[in-house]
């Protein structure tokens, strides 16, 4: 018999297995509703505090309600909670979805919230650099909007679906995105770093990309290490001229591109960073709190 796996369901742990959803969820209907994707690294939720900074901004775009329940200590407590009963031995996947609760079409009833916060067990420990180079290809067939909603984690995610399809087909890694202008705006999980010439560049947020959370942290390790990193529009003759990218999400860290179709690139830099990731800046990604977990049960 295989064992049960749990999500945490408005604040209840529930059988993965279960239906928990109508069919008039807005989620489901509208795509009315916004998510994290946190990582759980040895038993500490990493960038905690940015997670839910950008949580409540994106919720505010969204008009949605701030729920008292969504106390940093509680949430921290609930995604704990699914570590133990799980036995995902504090290395893990945590997505929280909070969508408008149903009512209404196209106009909401209200802008109460439900929310769903799901685990899977990760292998992994620490951010170690792939050692193969990622080969990417280029998505433009569905450009990305740029607008208040472009820097959000929207359940509404068909270009990221429709770039993931893309990459799937060709057999490459991933598949980077471009906005309505032509410029580079992300990948399809990732945020995207040049590096030329020694000055490291990313796509600014008023480009379409999603305000990523590792994304912040690696601009603040390279301001804080006296290394320029400059936010701006990256055009496709940018990319292919840089001596190297890399994309970085809080999965998987920082992961080096070989390739962009001919293109090839170095990871000099890239291998440096990951060093400084993990190493003098650890103290700074693990954002600890002293909140105590509480005991394991299912119900």
């Amino acid at each position: 018999m295989s064992e049960i796996h749990y999500i945490n369901f408005n604040g209840s742990i529930v059988d993965a297995s279960q239906p928990v959803l109508m069919h008039t969820n807005r989620a489901f209907r509208y795509g009315d509703a916004v998510f994290e994707t946190i990582r759980l690294m040895n038993g500490e939720i990493l960038f905690f505090e940015k997670h839910l900074a950008r949580l409540k901004r994106s919720m505010e775009i969204l008009s949605m309600d701030w729920p008292e329940a969504f106390s940093f200590q509680h949430l921290h407590l609930l995604i704990r909670h699914l570590d133990q009963v799980n036995n995902l031995g504090g290395n893990a996947r945590i997505r929280m979805e909070v969508y408008r609760k149903e009512g209404g079409y196209y106009t909401p009833l209200n802008n109460e919230v439900g929310f769903i916060i799901e685990s899977e067990k990760m292998k992994t420990t620490d951010y170690v650099l792939n050692k193969t180079g990622l080969r990417v290809d280029l998505y433009n067939e569905a450009p990305k909007l740029v607008n208040k909603l472009s820097s959000i984690k929207s359940s509404s995610a068909l270009q990221h679906v429709m770039a993931a399809l893309h990459r799937k087909k060709t057999s490459y890694d991933d598949s980077l995105l471009f906005n309505v202008e032509g410029n580079v705006a992300e990948a399809i999980s990732s945020n995207v770093f040049l590096v030329s010439n020694g000055e490291v560049s990313t796509p600014s947020l008023d480009q379409g990309c999603v305000a990523g959370v590792m994304r912040e942290r690696i601009i603040q390790l390279l301001k804080g290490k006296n290394k320029k990193c400059v936010e701006k529009k990256i055009s496709l003759n940018e990319l292919l001229n840089a001596d190297e990218v890399f994309l970085t999400n809080v999965i998987e860290g920082i992961r080096w591109v070989a390739a962009i179709r001919n293109k090839r690139y170095f990871n000099s830099f890239s291998s440096t960073l990951v060093h400084e990731l993990t190493g003098a800046g650890k103290e700074v990604i693990i954002q600890k709190s002293k909140v105590t977990s509480p005991k394991s049960s299912a119900h």
